[in-house]
């Protein structure tokens, strides 16, 4: 299928959801870096999941009631001056042309036309998350308020948010789209085997990303998904850890987290290995109650399954861990319902993966977990981090429903259910449980994109290991990359 028919079943699909509605939907902007360079640009997803259109400053009409003329692009014309300088543009024949546009305008003109667009139709679908962009239709819609007053004409009544119905379309992925995520993983797991052949102790987390950043591109992955994380020692007790510049030291735990993007499609994978080759006792200890957590997780990766089923199995097996370890307090039976594991692992075992390395789609259905079908993507990615400075951790003898809590947060927003919270843990007994000196500042996350499948599930990043033996031969392998010291200025004298 080529990419303008693609394109169009996707606006079909969404006309068909918005009934005798209009969808608007704005592309993404260039942002400044600093004074006169800009960031690369990269599309707003679902702006090119829709259209294909790979240009900033632009945006989507879809009006499916419209005689004619039902896909709109407004984008920037051509001008010959500004194109010498940064590149060329479709501009409004190109539109209609090569992207398929029914109609096309200059984007200045994007207020003109819509006016008189809205008139007749009842709903406008928007996305909610681009408030600028909300508050410019809601002007426009209030400017032809006074055809309905005073004429009786229907004008827009109310507005719906067209991301939600954007995020059930992506969901289930389509055989092209698991062939582009599947390309993502394979480049990805060659660049997470080649970085684990180049780390050494002594070299910085940013020359370790330059290796894995490489594979990437010259695999042909033109973008990352996401800013690679490259956290060695106590740094990747850091969930997002992005800095990438401390000095690896020998006995140091790697921990990356990185993805090719691919087509627009992303993978996401993070292994940790240990910098010198080899595990240490702990690090072994605590790698493989990860390793066992993921396992138990994607043992209910099947339709019919879902993602919470995932996040309990992991989040027990990590629980009876972490009280054999001696990094909790027994008897796991009762700390498994107080979430006493959060102390170590507070993050969700997974998301879904697409376009977007956090893709979008609803994880419940009418207050329930969504159950899995073919076709979809997600992560699987248990860890457990020890904070190098904590020597004891308190407890709170106190049982909660996580669902709950995160729905109080929703509703009352962060800063007032946190308050409450902290009030129902003071008000509670506590225990203070010392933490074993051995595991302190071990930081592990093993993360494996995942496919639903008919009958089971396919790891689509299976091509990077996560057996401790294996990544520790593969650690032993004589990298493809060659090694450049860090340039030193010489030193000047007076």
């Amino acid at each position: 299928m080529d990419s303008l028919t693609l394109h169009a079943e996707r606006r079909e699909r969404l006309a068909a959801s918005i009934g005798d509605g209009i969808a608007l939907l704005p592309a993404g902007a260039e942002t400044t870096r600093n004074h006169d360079v800009e960031h690369p640009f990269r599309q707003d997803s679902a702006f090119h999941y829709l259209t294909g259109f790979d240009e900033p400053d632009a945006v989507m009409l879809l009006d499916p009631r419209a005689a004619d003329e039902q896909y709109v692009l407004f984008v920037r014309p051509k001008d010959r001056e500004r194109e010498i300088w940064t590149g060329l543009r479709a501009g409004t024949d190109g539109a209609r042309e090569r992207y398929g546009a029914d109609a096309s305008f200059p984007i200045g003109e994007f207020d003109t036309v819509l006016r008189k667009r809205l008139v007749g139709r009842k709903t406008v679908f928007l996305p909610f998350g681009n408030p600028g962009f909300h508050r410019r239709v809601l002007s426009l819609t209030r400017a032809v308020a006074g055809l309905g007053e005073r004429y009786g004409r229907l004008v827009p009544s109310q507005f719906r948010d067209v991301s939600s119905l954007l995020g059930e379309m992506r969901l289930v992925k389509t055989p092209r789209e698991i062939d582009l995520l599947r390309a993502a993983c394979e480049i990805t797991a060659e660049a997470h085997a080649e970085a684990m052949r180049f780390t050494r102790p002594g070299r910085f987390e940013y020359q370790v990303q330059a290796a894995l950043e490489y594979v990437f591109r010259m695999r042909g992955a033109r973008r990352d998904g996401y800013p690679s994380i490259v956290a060695s020692g106590a740094n990747a007790c850091i969930l997002h850890y992005t800095e990438n510049d401390r000095r690896i030291a020998d006995g140091d735990l790697v921990l990356i987290d990185a993805g090719a993007e691919y087509g627009y499609y992303s993978a996401d994978i993070t292994r940790t290995f240990p910098a010198a080759g080899r595990f240490t006792a702990p690090q072994r200890a605590v790698y493989e109650l990860v390793l066992g957590a993921q396992q138990a997780a994607l043992a209910l990766a099947r339709p019919g399954g879902s993602l919470k089923d995932q996040q309990e199995a992991a989040s027990r097996v990590l629980t009876e861990g972490l009280v054999e370890l001696g990094l909790l307090p027994g008897p796991a039976r009762d700390a498994i319902p107080m979430h006493h594991y959060r102390e170590f692992f507070m993050h969700g075992t997974g998301h879904w993966l697409g376009i977007d390395v956090h893709d979008a789609g609803a994880y419940r259905v009418g207050g329930t977990p969504r159950p899995l079908e073919p076709g979809m993507v997600f992560t699987v990615e248990p860890g457990i981090y020890v904070d190098p400075e904590r020597e004891a951790v308190e407890l709170a003898m106190l049982e909660f429903d996580i669902d709950e809590q995160m729905e109080r947060r929703m509703l009352l927003g962060p800063a007032k259910a946190r308050e409450l919270e902290k009030k129902e843990r003071d008000e509670a007994p506590k225990v203070v449980h010392p933490i074993p000196e051995e595991f302190r500042g071990i930081g592990i996350r093993i993360e494996d994109d995942v496919l639903i499948t008919g009958s089971g599930h396919e790891i689509l990043t299976r091509d990077v290991p996560t057996d401790p033996d294996r990544i520790e031969n593969l650690c032993a392998e004589t990298p493809l990359m060659p090694f450049f010291e860090p340039y030193r200025p010489a030193a000047t004298g007076g």
